[in-house]
């Protein structure tokens, strides 16, 4: 739970802990304690609250891997020091539910806002966007904002409503079952959250190779299967290239293995920078990378080629040497019948002609 992406369930553990604690309390002061008793559990059970209300905020920051400062938790100091100021002083609900409900709506807000930076940050590159835990939290945290203004407005026109003992039923359900609903389903939108995003990550583990982002060889055949399949039942085209970094193993010697994986990362990047939407992309083992393009002619196959080979020739790479690439391309044309394993072997007979011949270009296999 240390970890930066795990350290979210910790907050959330103590968002939902004050919140039990701060319904707690209430219930108790409202049920008839007096004086100074009554006074120190609206104290506790209000700021206990708000804590939870930040706690939970600092979970979502957490989990959208926003930096969690000390800050907050001095927001927390001083709403329970204003709140026992406001005690001493003998203000009345209504004047406690401006102060109150003020505070709560900026968390409010802050809240809404780290929901929606998931949609535009970091972590909306990786996720989903719009899941129905997403959506579950948004939901709870608009109720829990107009449960609150509901008790500041009507308890300002009516604070018969919320005087004990004779509490309305109106009262019970915003002073208790509303914002305890709200923030039992605010805690079980943010679980699921989190368990979408595991769900997600264990899919991505299944069917991504960690170090370049790409398609592992396992996803990258059932892919290459499904699309190989669909251009034969269309009579459509279908180029599939195999790439090959030229001298890795001397690179790997020379500078060492991380070197040898930031260069696969980086060739990785300039290839997925060269595919379209739609073609795959893959690391079929080692330094070898395995890419379909559906409907591209042999005419534009070997352009692709060419901008392949020219494009990581070009790239920078931070060891400070230049690296290049062997590229093998075979065509699948209109009409024929192909199946996977015998294209990969003739664009890996095409690459090893590319070797061959010297390397940093790219050779065409016609598809028999």
């Amino acid at each position: 739970m240390s970890t930066p992406t795990e350290r979210c369930t910790r907050y959330w553990a103590l968002s939902g802990a004050l919140a039990a604690a701060g319904i707690c309390m209430i219930v108790v002061v409202y049920g008839g304690t007096a004086g100074v008793l009554r006074g120190a559990g609206l104290l506790l059970g209000n700021t206990c609250l708000f804590g939870a209300s930040v706690a939970g905020w600092s979970g979502l920051r957490s989990f959208y891997q926003r930096s969690v400062r000390w800050w907050p938790w001095a927001f927390v100091a001083v709403y329970g020091l204003l709140f026992g100021i406001l005690l001493a002083l003998g203000a009345d609900f209504t004047q406690r539910s401006y102060f109150a409900v003020g505070a709560m709506q900026l968390v409010f807000f802050l809240l809404l806002f780290e929901f929606w930076h998931g949609l535009s940050g970091a972590q909306a590159r990786r996720y989903a966007r719009w899941t129905f835990g997403r959506w579950i939290g948004l939901a709870a945290i608009l109720l829990l904002s107009a449960c609150y203004i509901a008790r500041l407005v009507i308890s300002t026109a009516h604070p018969e409503v919320f005087e004990p003992p004779l509490m309305s039923g109106l009262g019970v359900a915003l002073i208790y079952l509303v914002p305890l609903g709200g923030s039992l389903l605010l805690s079980a939108s943010l679980l699921m959250v989190y368990f979408e995003r595991l769900v997600a990550d264990k899919q991505r583990l299944a069917t991504e190779d960690e170090l370049t982002r790409t398609l592992n060889r396992r996803e990258l055949v059932r892919c290459g299967e499904r699309v190989l399949r669909e251009a034969v039942g269309k009579g459509g085209s279908l180029t599939l290239a195999f790439i090959d970094v030229d001298h890795f193993k001397q690179i790997n010697d020379r500078f060492g293995h991380q070197v040898g994986d930031r260069v696969l990362s980086g060739i990785a990047a300039v290839l997925r920078e060269n595919c379209r939407e739609g073609d795959l992309l893959g690391r079929y083992g080692g330094e070898e990378f395995c890419a379909v393009f559906p409907g591209l002619s042999q005419a534009e196959a070997g352009g692709i080629g060419e901008r392949l080979v020219d494009a990581v020739r070009l790239r920078a790479f931070d060891h400070g040497q230049p690296v290049t690439i062997s590229v093998g391309l075979v065509v699948l044309q209109p009409g024929q019948m192909q199946s996977w394993d015998a294209l990969v072997n003739q664009a890996d007979i095409a690459l090893y002609r590319a070797k061959s011949e010297g390397r940093n270009a790219f050779r065409m296999a016609q598809a028999a």
